[in-house]
């Protein structure tokens, strides 16, 4: 029967172009990513796998973003020393998870069994626990409780600057300022004193170009994704290099009867050609992105 009176569906929200507002735009983002670091906090606090590394990755995102597009926000929440202590123990935890699996990586492609694997590699797995303890004594602090409360009514009540309600095709100066970022701090890697520490500060580069693109995407397509999927190649690259380094670095600074083992040795030898060939991938990577972008 017609005219029954049943109420219309409500339209969805408009889709994002260059033309919908900045602030807008980046505010969507920030939102979305509060609910994702909501979600990742639940499970770090059930200590699942991987749960540390989510949480990291969205402060990351959520910090990077608000630093990049500060000038769209008439006030951006702050968190300070504090916030980059905690980051550090979830990248320590991170990093003990990803450890556990590269090796575990190693020795299926050395065809080992489970009882053939060596104590130190079982010993990860404690260590990983008693950094998941750690973070819960730093995440329990009142102060996380205020910051991400503080930052959540951001993200529902930001208030947009001059800046902020500029069409979103404005931000494109924002990602080409971080393109000739990385690709300077990329340049630097081969004339630095300390290239590890170069090749980390590209990596980050990388990270924040990926980030800052990202938020931004949803309006502005293509020209969004032409700087995203070049920097995000780059900086997958780039971590793999620093975990098969960190990797190698564990197994040299075993303690001696463990470091002086023949499959020790064996590991490490892996480690080191894996860390040549990713090397000559971030060049070629690093190559194609520059041509990409003149």
């Amino acid at each position: 029967m017609s005219g029954s009176g049943a109420p219309a569906a409500e339209a969805g929200p408009e889709p994002m172009t260059a033309s919908t507002r900045a602030g807008v735009v980046v505010q969507a983002f920030i939102a979305d990513n509060v609910e994702a670091l909501n979600r990742a906090i639940s499970a770090l606090e059930r200590n699942a796998p991987g749960s540390a590394g989510q949480v990291r990755v969205t402060i990351h995102r959520l910090r990077t973003v608000i630093r990049g597009y500060r000038r769209l926000f008439a006030e951006t929440p702050y968190g300070g020393e504090r916030l980059d202590r905690l980051l550090e123990r979830l990248k320590h935890t991170e990093d003990l998870e990803k450890l556990r699996l590269h090796f575990a990586e190693r020795f299926a492609q050395l065809g080992l069994t489970t009882r053939e694997q060596p104590r130190w590699f079982r010993a990860l797995e404690d260590e990983r626990h008693a950094s998941y303890l750690q973070i819960h004594g730093l995440a329990s602090q009142t102060w996380v409780a205020a910051l991400l409360s503080h930052v959540r009514l951001f993200a529902e009540h930001a208030r947009f600057t001059r800046e902020g309600g500029k069409p979103a095709s404005s931000l494109m100066g924002t990602l080409s300022e971080a393109k000739t970022h990385l690709i300077d701090t990329y340049a630097k890697q081969r004339r630095a004193a300390d290239p590890a520490s170069a090749r980390d500060a590209t990596r980050v580069a990388a990270r924040d170009l990926h980030y800052l693109a990202e938020a931004v995407a949803p309006a502005l397509g293509r020209a969004a994704e032409d700087v995203l999927e070049p920097a995000t190649a780059l900086e997958y690259l780039l971590d793999r290099h620093r975990q098969t380094a960190i990797a190698r670095n564990r197994l040299l600074r075993l303690p001696g009867a463990d470091r002086a083992d023949r499959l020790t040795a064996e590991l490490a030898e892996l480690e080191q050609e894996e860390l040549r060939r990713l090397e000559e991938a971030i060049d070629r990577a690093a190559t194609a992105m520059r041509d990409r972008w003149r």
